[in-house]
Parts: C-alpha cells; structure tokens; sequence
C-alpha cells in the first residue's frame, strides 16, 4: 500500500484539465484499479472502478462528501493512458489540507479492504462508514486532546498494539478506555507535578469478576521540537508497526469520534513524548486510594474525587504479585 504523504504529495502536484469530453487527469494507485483525480476547485475525487451490476444504490451529495455511482468517465492518468470506463466518484468538497490528507489515507484504506472491483453494494457500505467517520468531525469533542493522547501512548508503547486496539473503547463515553472480556484498563494522565487523578466512583468499583489496571501517566505540553509528538504522530508510529487495515481503520474511527471538532489540533498539539513514556506506570486498581462504596448513602450518585498514586507498585515489576500473564491483555503491556 502507498504511504499517504506520498499519495497526498502526488495529489497536491495535480491539476484539473478537464476537456470538453470531459476527461479527467487522474493518477494511478498502487496495486489498485482505482484512480485519483482533483477536481477545478482543488477537492480530491476518486474514481473507484466497480463490478458491472444493476445497482439500487442512490447517489449522496452532502455539505462535505459526494458520491456518484456509475458514471461514464474519460480518464488519462499519469503514465499517459486513456480509460474510459464506468465508475463511482466519491469527492470530498473541501479546500482543508490536513482535511484532504486524512480523507485520501482513510478512503484507501478503505478500498484496500476490499475487493479490488466491488459491487456498488460493497462499496455504499464503506461510504456509510466514511460519512459516519466525516459526520464526527462536526460534533464537540468528548475528551481533550490530552486524554487522546495518553490512550494513543498506551498502544504505542504495548508488545501487541492489535490487542489494545481491538479492545479500545467503541465510544469515548465508555466506562473503561480497553475492555478484553473481564480484563480493563482505564488510563488517566496530568500535566501536574505530583501523580494526582480524577476518578468516579463506579471507576473503582468494576463487576467483581473483574480484573482492573489504571494506566498514569505525566503528560506535559510541548513544542513540535525534537521531543514532541502529536496525535497523528503517534498515529503515524502506530501505523507502521500495524499491519490489518481493519485496526488502522478502528483507529481512525475512535480517533475522530474523540476528537470531534477539534480536529485542527490532531496535528497541532504537541506533548513530550519522551517524559510521557518515562512516567507512563500501570497499578492495580486495589491499590488506589478510593472510597468504600458500601459507605455512600443510597440517594447519592455520580460520586468524584482524588487520588494520589505517588509511591504505588507498578505491576510490571517483580516485586508487584499483580499476574500479568494470564491476561493477553495484560501481557502486552509488559
């Protein structure tokens, strides 16, 4: 598959040339039979080549996406060739070049995943998904960047990035950040000195059959300089070290139904990454200083405080009993 910023350069370098038979300059992408064109206002378009089919499938046009099922297109691409063929054009109706960039990465994914000629069916279900994906980015956040951030560094840092992304919270509203059947993490992350966090009561009460890690870390805002990092450049450095499309896609996805309207700041924010991961330690949720639910008035809710987690355990030490093999989980922690 093609790196993104390379695609995205090649993007940047077109222009539209339409002619009066309405022949578009595209360019090829790799491995794939699709095509990349650009459109006289500078929105990128894909012209995605489909299976021959009697489709049911209705054409989208909304403020941001548009989607043209069978049309009849006259492409010449980079290698000088001619095509006319039929295909389905999905335009993104933007001039935001980080915009532009994500959606080129995100939709060529998409058409990797699946077959290289798809139905039109097949291929209005991952536009459903790209719409679902786009409509986010028009909603208010539901975390700050900072709290992304962390979550991003846990994977980062984990043996097994597949296991804590599939085991990544479907909603940012979750109770737990990574659930795997009776196994959770929940992360939590400062900016202050001493190791001091915020948590709900019912945080520190899991089912009882459950077993619970909370993830602390120091994150501290920084510049782009040597030592800081962005959420796409953790993204950027998750994505090299995962290889199923189906997990740099579920990324994506919780990533900007996180992020919401922020999405300027995936790029702009930078935190110290080398402190975060120095300070990054895991403990057992028995050992944080909590409050006894038993001892909470019945007609009482939504119970917050905080604790300290100076001088705990981390439980990947030898000293910590805390079994960490048992759990896949857990074990791609260590």
């Amino acid at each position: 598959m093609p790196h993104i910023s390379s695609l995205f350069s090649r993007f940047q370098s077109l222009h539209n040339q339409t002619t009066e038979d309405g022949r578009f300059t595209v360019i090829s992408i790799e491995n794939l039979p699709h095509k990349l064109g650009i459109t006289q206002e500078r929105f990128p378009m894909f012209f995605v080549r489909t299976s021959p089919s009697v489709s049911s499938v209705q054409n989208i046009i909304r403020e941001i996406l548009s989607v043209e099922y069978n049309v009849s297109c006259n492409l010449i691409d980079d290698h000088g060739n001619i095509q006319k063929d039929i295909f389905s054009i999905i335009t993104l109706r933007s001039p935001d070049a980080p915009l532009q960039s994500y959606f080129l990465d995100i939709f060529t994914l998409m058409l990797h995943k699946i077959q290289p000629t798809p139905s039109n069916r097949d291929l209005s279900i991952e536009v459903e998904n790209l719409i679902a994906i786009f409509d986010a980015l028009t909603n208010p956040p539901k975390k700050k960047i900072q709290g992304l951030w962390a979550e991003l560094l846990v994977i980062e840092q984990s043996t097994n990035p597949e296991i804590l992304i599939n085991a990544w919270h479907s909603s940012p509203s979750a109770k737990y950040d990574f659930t795997l059947g009776k196994d959770k993490i929940e992360v939590k992350s400062t900016s202050a000195e001493e190791r001091v966090h915020k948590f709900s009561l019912d945080q520190l009460n899991p089912s009882i059959n459950s077993n619970l890690l909370i993830a602390s870390t120091i994150v501290r805002e920084s510049g782009p300089a040597a030592e800081g990092i962005s959420v796409k450049g953790l993204y950027d450095k998750l994505r090299e070290r995962v290889s199923e499309i189906d997990c740099q896609l579920r990324l994506y996805t919780v990533i900007t139904e996180t992020i919401g309207n922020d999405f300027a700041k995936l790029d702009s924010v930078f935190f110290d990454y080398t402190t975060a991961v120095d300070y990054l330690e895991f403990y057992d949720y028995h050992d944080i200083p909590s409050i006894p639910k038993d001892i909470v008035p019945p007609l009482v809710s939504e119970v917050r405080f905080s604790s300290n987690l100076t001088g705990l355990v981390d439980v990947r030490k030898e000293e910590s009993p805390f079994d960490m093999e048992s759990s896949p989980l857990f074990k791609s922690l260590i």
